[in-house]
């Protein structure tokens, strides 16, 4: 760590399609402050407007000048030009098409910016600050309204040619190579299947056949949702079990084919579902030691990440540690 590093600190901006959460954090990983609001969905321009918005109010909570930060780092769902940070295409931020993200923050807060595929920053906060801390081969599956991941590989971040790596939700996951399925197809078989949005489909489906099941309320004017069946499978639900139970053997269907392919040392599962793990571990390692490749099931460690809703944050922030010493490289952190 070069001298005086230890005095700087890190913002984070972990941008999603529903919310965007940013914070101050040190740099051994203490979060100094947070705040979180709902996505701003009016373009790109209104988009960094709200990230400005928030760190100039955590710069004013915490008291901390911009030549205190080291630099901004930022997870988004998004695909990026290999070098530069342009965001390509964000297909859950309406408009983010050939969007200059990293130069205009820069010259708006005079902070340098990095930016990553959010599915890398999930690997890369359980690196750091997570359940994947002492190893060197993680994989991460972050599991919520859509499914996505990332890859530490001997310990090292892969992002692959287009920096897409883990994006795991597209894994086909039938024997059907002719299946027409509208959903699958726009965002991933897997993920259309064990998403949240996918379970709360499958139990909507199967309300007629259990009458009796809490979850079948005439008067109610919303959806269903993941949290609704989840809390009703803890009160023993029969319906919402039997949900719980085909998604923990979907759920480890898609993580056997990762153990066998990659022969990583753990798996980590985050995200609103993949923490649900007093559920959904059973049934995942189940299915993981029955379809796996023998060798690696027996010896991977399958686990649900402890960090939280402040992931996002943690694998933003460590973004900028790894990327100062090499600007525009992408050195900082080591890539194949």
């Amino acid at each position: 760590m070069a001298e005086g590093r230890s005095a700087l600190y890190l913002a984070a901006v972990d941008l999603g399609g529903t919310k965007i959460a940013a914070g101050l954090l040190s740099m051994q990983g203490e979060i100094l402050a947070r705040v979180e609001e709902p996505t701003c969905q009016l373009g790109p321009q209104q988009g960094m407007a709200q990230i400005v918005d928030l760190l100039t109010t955590l710069q004013t909570q915490t008291g901390l000048s911009s030549a205190q930060i080291l630099g901004i780092g930022i997870g988004i769902p998004a695909v990026l030009e290999a070098g530069s940070d342009h965001v390509i295409w964000g297909p859950n931020l309406t408009g983010w098409r050939d969007v200059g993200l990293r130069p205009t923050l820069e010259n708006l807060l005079g902070i340098p910016v990095y930016v990553e595929y959010d599915g890398h920053t999930a690997v890369l906060a359980e690196m750091w600050q997570g359940a994947g801390r002492g190893y060197r081969s993680i994989a991460v599956v972050i599991i919520g309204t859509g499914i996505g991941g990332g890859l530490i590989l001997d310990g090292q971040l892969y992002r692959g040619r287009d920096r897409l790596a883990g994006a795991v939700g597209w894994f086909a996951m039938t024997t059907d190579a002719d299946l027409t399925d509208p959903a699958g197809q726009a965002i991933g078989h897997w993920e259309s299947l064990a998403a949240g949005p996918g379970i709360a489909k499958r139990a909507q489906a199967l309300l007629e056949e259990y009458p009796h099941s809490s979850l079948n309320q005439p008067a109610r004017k919303e959806p269903l949702t993941a949290k609704q069946i989840f809390d009703a499978a803890r009160d023993g639900d029969l319906l919402a079990r039997r949900v719980v139970e085909e998604t923990s053997r979907l759920i480890g269907l898609g993580v056997a084919n990762i153990v066998s392919m990659v022969n990583p040392e753990i798996v980590i599962l985050g995200g609103s579902i993949g923490r649900q793990g007093d559920l959904l571990l059973p049934g995942v390692r189940a299915v993981v030691q029955s379809w796996a490749q023998p060798i690696s099931a027996r010896s991977v460690v399958i686990t649900s990440s402890q960090l939280g809703a402040d992931a996002g944050l943690y694998g933003a922030a460590y973004i900028v540690i790894n990327r100062t010493d090499s600007r525009d490289t992408m050195d900082g952190i080591s890539v194949i």
